[in-house]
């Protein structure tokens, strides 16, 4: 094992046994696991260099992009977000900015932008530095999933890292493993995830959620010198529900239809629908939502190389 990746094998297991080395508090709030953002500091002080930077997809109000930029202000930050979800009241980027005050925070950068739009003209903003640490907490559909990967790679460092989180859902692990089979010079290097979404947990389940890797993570191994064996996060093989966006996609009125399918749900008219077809096993879902299909799937799980 060259001694990049050793260290990068080290970092994350320091973080599972011992989390963040920045402890969160009233200023750093948001949704991640303690060994996810615990993960990206010891990434960031331990590989980052004078020539790559740090990039995440996905900010909301700053957890892991200024923590981890708390915890090596002589690198690089740059969170991308245009603040399309979870930001009602279009406060977050002010709550970034605020809180970058309150921290003394300089190496932190907002852009405020589409991810397609940024990852397509990153070096308009990272100028001549290569990425070494991509974490990816955007838009959880199949197709942003895979475009955040794809965009990036001509950006990466040789030997990067890349961290896919809420990799629970079923969804985000196909664009995970469409990636890797479709570009071998990446491996999967770590995979854990949790039985579901932190919502549909006990309380005492969520606080491990929140202790651990929050709502399942892939972390990705830029592997330039060929080290690791091939490994994929499990999927399942059926490709009804991917086939059935054509239909969405091509109806007269899609956004009517997702609609619909909310007044469904409140009017608990879904029993009906057994009655036209029965939905197959593998996709009828425990809860009304974030349903991950991650039930039986291992936890911290390395890439058979490392062991």
């Amino acid at each position: 094992m060259n001694p990049h990746l050793k260290i990068i094998v080290n970092c994350i297991k320091e973080a599972s046994e011992k989390g963040s080395l920045i402890e969160k508090n009233e200023v750093l709030t948001g949704y991640s696991g303690e060994s996810i953002y615990g993960t990206l500091q010891r990434l960031a002080k331990e590989t980052l260099t004078p020539e790559t930077c740090y990039l995440e997809v996905g900010v909301y109000q700053g957890l892991t992009l200024l923590s981890t930029a708390k915890a090596a202000p002589e690198h690089s930050f740059f969170g991308i977000d245009n603040f399309a979800f979870f930001d009602r009241d279009g406060k977050n980027e002010q709550i970034i900015n605020d809180r970058m005050n309150k921290l003394s925070i300089t190496n932190a950068h907002l852009i405020n932008c589409d991810y397609e739009d940024a990852l397509e003209n990153l070096s308009k903003y990272i100028g001549n530095k290569k990425v070494g640490i991509y974490f990816i907490d955007g838009p959880h559909d199949y197709r942003s999933q895979f475009m955040c990967l794809m965009l990036i790679k001509p950006y990466l460092a040789d030997n990067a890292v890349i961290l896919v989180d809420d990799s629970n859902y079923r969804h985000v692990r196909q664009a995970n493993r469409d990636f890797l089979l479709t570009n071998p010079e990446f491996k999967l290097l770590f995979q854990s995830y949790t039985k579901a979404h932190p919502l549909n947990v006990s309380a005492n389940e969520k606080a491990n959620s929140m202790k651990n890797w929050w709502d399942g993570i892939n972390m990705i191994y830029k592997d330039t010198n060929n080290e690791l064996a091939p490994f994929y996060p499990e999927t399942f093989r059926d490709r009804t529900l991917y086939e059935n966006e054509h239909i969405l996609q091509a109806s007269q009125y899609p956004d009517q239809i997702l609609r619909l399918w909310d007044v469904a749900k409140r009017l608990h008219l879904f029993p009906l629908l057994n009655l036209i077809k029965k939905p197959k096993k593998a996709f009828i879902g425990k809860f009304k939502v974030s349903n991950t299909h991650s039930e039986n799937l291992p936890s911290n799980s390395f890439n058979k190389s490392v062991l």
